[in-house]
């Protein structure tokens, strides 16, 4: 018996169809396709048709990415809270690809703005512990989520192609071999959580030293008495 047709479960059919075919094979014809229904059926429940799936599409990403983050930082301050913060959004994007994906809409709409902005507002909130200005913070969070976002992206089109290769088993001219310099081909064998890992770590490791900046600044400066 077929599910009962619902904007929920027209969302939720989206977001399956997304996750399997890809986030740009999205349509309502697609949609219809894949719940097996006529796709002017659609517009009872999405009268704005793709413009308004996409932007309840982004709404859920940016909300489930927020809510993914904060649970990760809680508990946590400055670097520990930032490097948390940036494994959560890459395992959300791993679990969630085509809601992730729907986070970067660019969609005229006064709820993904707000969605945006609280999702957003996780990394600044950690920065805003420190005596950063407004515009230092945003900078901050902003290039980090722009680093990760990007990492997260080239991941899941499939273009990171520096994979370990699945047969680590030593190869004939490892025994000719007499010192530990590395090989030629070394870099092949970087996994993608060690670059990831790597990127984070360059991240946090700048943001912190524009903290420590913004912080010794600050305490040499002069007091009002």
């Amino acid at each position: 018996m077929r599910k009962r047709l619902t904007r929920q479960t027209t969302i939720e059919g989206a977001i399956a169809y997304a996750d399997e075919h890809g986030i740009n094979a999205l349509s309502i014809s697609a949609l219809a396709r894949h719940l097996g229904v006529a796709a002017p059926s659609l517009y009872v429940h999405l009268p704005n048709g793709l413009k308004e799936l996409r932007a309840a599409l982004s709404v859920q990403g940016h909300l489930g990415l927020a809510d993914r983050c904060r649970r990760a930082a809680t508990g946590r301050s400055g670097a520990d809270a930032l490097r948390a913060i940036a494994h959560a959004e890459r395992e959300y994007a791993c679990a969630h690809p085509a809601l992730y994906a729907a986070t970067a809409f660019a969609v005229d709409d006064q709820e993904v703005r707000r969605a945006a902005e609280e999702a957003a507002a996780v990394t600044a909130e950690v920065l805003a512990l420190g005596p950063l200005t407004a515009a230092v913070r945003a900078h901050v969070a902003r290039g980090i989520r722009s680093a990760v976002h990007g990492f997260c992206a080239l991941e899941s089109a499939g273009v990171l192609v520096l994979r370990a290769p699945a047969d680590e088993s030593p190869r004939a001219d490892d025994s000719l071999r007499t010192d530990d310099s590395p090989r030629a081909d070394d870099g092949l064998r970087a996994s993608v959580e060690d670059s990831f890992a790597w990127l984070v770590d360059a991240l946090v490791t700048k943001a912190m030293e524009t903290v420590a900046g913004a912080t010794a600044a600050w305490e040499s400066g002069p007091r009002s008495t």
